[in-house]
């Protein structure tokens, strides 16, 4: 418990977001609650809907990468998203579908637009997630996201205070009625079922859903990530706030994706690109196809290289 900390995950935010698709989920009817059914909806974010609109009880946990530090940066965690150890990609989809008894995970059945996804490989299955996830978050989260930055900025603050005044298990009992401390550790009432000894605890706040999520890992072996809760921020002075306004193309596609954009005025290659940023081949790639998708770029083929250069549309990012 004296490795308890809270940790800001901007993709965790925007995929608390999407249990507002569960069928058990009231109607919001206005806010960035609205944004997210109709970005999935319009946007055709097929895979992203099959995961939070099935009759299983887990969700996978490849979509939600652990943060490494307090507070993670999205293009970091998309990265993480889209390469996935494939094994654990396919593990993680298996215990969805198929459930697992022994602690109280229930599964069902696939959508034919999942199955269709998954026999082009789980690479290319995660490649999809994350730009799905990419595209939610463009359309739903980032024009309310200062304001809901604020809001669990000041829950972070409030819980502290809360935990210096009462201590650790005030603070951690005051997190959602289903959230229990007691003198041999703490008990969650949800539905899965097991016991836990764990080296540290995440918090994370959630601004979306009013309800309890935990993620802990199902499968076994020596590269289990840390337990999560994911508990319903406190109410913040606007909960319901307005879009801000655009925000500048670092903010909107990441701050690497800009300068690698910004340097394709003129076509180059994706080993020229790495070269003249130092990255990652594989990195450059990830995020060439990311633009790609979003219409930022054209490619074309010149012998055996393959040229991308920035389309009229990126100019309007500024």
């Amino acid at each position: 418990m004296a490795n308890t900390r809270f940790v800001i995950s901007p993709l965790h935010v925007a995929t608390d977001g999407l249990w507002l698709l569960h069928p058990s989920a009231g109607a919001a009817r206005r806010g960035p609650g609205v944004l997210v059914r109709e970005s999935v909806r319009e946007r055709r974010l097929v895979l992203l809907e099959s995961f939070f609109t099935g009759a299983w009880s887990y969700i996978p946990d490849f979509i939600n990468p652990q943060p490494d530090q307090h507070e993670e940066s999205l293009e970091r965690e998309l990265h993480a998203v889209a390469t996935v150890d494939p094994a654990r990609l396919a593990g993680e989809i298996g215990v969805m579908l198929a459930g697992d008894a022994g602690i109280g995970i229930t599964g069902g059945r696939a959508p034919r637009a999942l199955l269709r996804a998954l026999d082009r490989g789980e690479a290319d299955f995660a490649e999809r997630v994350a730009a799905e996830l990419h595209q939610l978050w463009q359309a739903a989260v980032l024009p309310y996201w200062p304001a809901l930055r604020a809001r669990i900025d000041a829950d972070i603050a409030r819980r502290a205070q809360t935990a210096a005044r009462q201590g650790l298990a005030g603070m951690l009992a005051g997190l959602h009625p289903r959230v229990r401390y007691e003198e041999d550790g703490l008990r969650l009432a949800v539905d899965a079922r097991g016991e836990i000894c764990a080296s540290s605890l995440q918090l994370t706040p959630a601004v979306f859903s009013s309800d309890l999520h935990i993620a802990v890992d199902p499968l076994p072996g020596s590269g289990r990530q840390r337990p999560m809760i994911l508990y319903p921020a406190l109410p913040g002075p606007d909960a319901d706030p307005g879009p801000a306004p655009a925000p500048p193309a670092g903010d909107l596609i990441g701050a690497t994706r800009a300068r690698i954009l910004g340097d394709l005025e003129t076509p180059r290659s994706t080993t020229e690109l790495a070269e003249r940023h130092w990255l990652a081949a594989s990195t450059v790639s990830y995020h060439l196809g990311v633009l790609h998708r979003a219409g930022l770029l054209v490619k074309t083929r010149t012998g055996h290289r393959t040229l991308y250069q920035r389309t009229q549309r990126a100019g309007s990012l500024g």
